[in-house]
C-alpha cells in the first residue's frame, strides 16, 4: 500500500477544548473547519470538550460592564483586542459584534447540552448556534430559556434539551472532562488534541492546523504499516 493510500485510509480523533464564550475558540472552530476542508483524505471525530473560562460566576450570569470593570485591568486593551477580532472574523464569516453583548453568563448550562449534541450527532451544529448568538447576535446563552430555544434551533429535541438543563443530566462528565483537561496543563482555550497524542493550543492558522494534521496523519499511516 502506498503511503498515500495509507494517509487516505487514516482516522484521526480530534478533541477540542473550549468554551461557549471564547471568541478565539469561535475562530478556532471556523480554522479548524477549514483545515478539515482542506484535508479531506482524512476521516475525523471531534469531540468538543468542557473548559469553563469562569465557573465562579453565579448561573445567571453578571453584567458585562461590570465584569469588565471588576476582572480587565486595562479595558483599552481590550477594546484593541476585540477590534483585532472583528478583523480576523471577516474572512471567516463571523461577525463579532461585542457591542451587543450586555452579559457575561455562565456557560455551564451550555455544556449541558453540548454534551447532549453530542449523544445526538449535533455538536458542531449547536456549538456553532450558541457562539453566533452570543458573539453577533448578543443573545445570553447562560439563561435556560434562551439556550434550550438556540438548541431546537439547530435541531435538538425541546423537550429532552429542557428536561437536561433541569436534571443537570450530565454534569458529571462535564466536571470529569474539566478535570482531565487539568490534568494536561491546559490554561487556557481553543487546545486542539490530535488522537491523544499531539497538543496545540491557541486560535491557530488553518495552515498550522493542516501541518499538524499531517504530522499526526504520517506518523500513524507509519506506525500502521511496520
Amino acid at each position: 500500500m502506498s503511503a498515500y493510500n495509507r494517509r487516505m485510509s487514516r482516522s484521526l480523533r480530534i478533541d477540542v477544548y473550549a468554551d461557549t464564550v471564547c471568541p478565539w475558540c469561535y475562530l478556532g472552530a471556523r480554522r479548524l473547519d477549514a483545515a478539515l476542508t482542506a484535508r479531506p483524505q482524512y476521516a475525523h471525530r471531534i469531540t468538543w470538550r468542557p473548559f469553563e473560562l469562569n465557573p465562579d460566576l453565579p448561573l445567571e450570569g453578571v453584567r458585562r460592564e461590570d465584569f469588565i470593570a471588576a476582572r480587565i485591568a486595562d479595558p483599552q486593551r481590550m477594546r484593541a483586542s476585540e477590534q483585532s477580532l472583528v478583523e480576523l472574523g471577516r474572512p471567516l464569516d463571523i461577525v463579532f459584534r461585542f457591542e451587543r453583548i450586555e452579559r457575561m453568563p455562565n456557560t455551564r448550562r451550555s455544556h449541558l447540552l453540548l454534551a447532549l449534541a453530542a449523544r445526538r450527532g449535533l455538536q458542531r451544529t449547536v456549538l456553532d448556534r450558541f457562539m453566533r448568538a452570543y458573539f453577533e447576535e448578543g443573545r445570553d446563552v447562560g439563561d435556560p430559556e434562551e439556550l434550550v430555544r438556540l438548541a431546537t434551533e439547530a435541531g435538538l429535541d425541546e423537550r429532552e434539551a429542557a428536561r437536561t438543563l433541569v436534571l443537570r443530566s450530565g454534569q458529571d462528565a462535564v466536571l470529569a472532562a474539566e478535570r482531565h483537561a487539568a490534568g494536561l496543563g491546559l490554561s487556557g482555550v481553543p487546545a486542539f488534541v490530535i488522537n491523544g497524542e499531539y497538543l496545540l493550543s491557541g486560535a491557530r492558522e488553518p495552515e498550522e492546523l493542516i501541518a499538524a494534521l499531517d504530522q499526526v496523519g504520517s506518523i500513524s499511516a507509519e506506525s500502521d504499516a511496520s
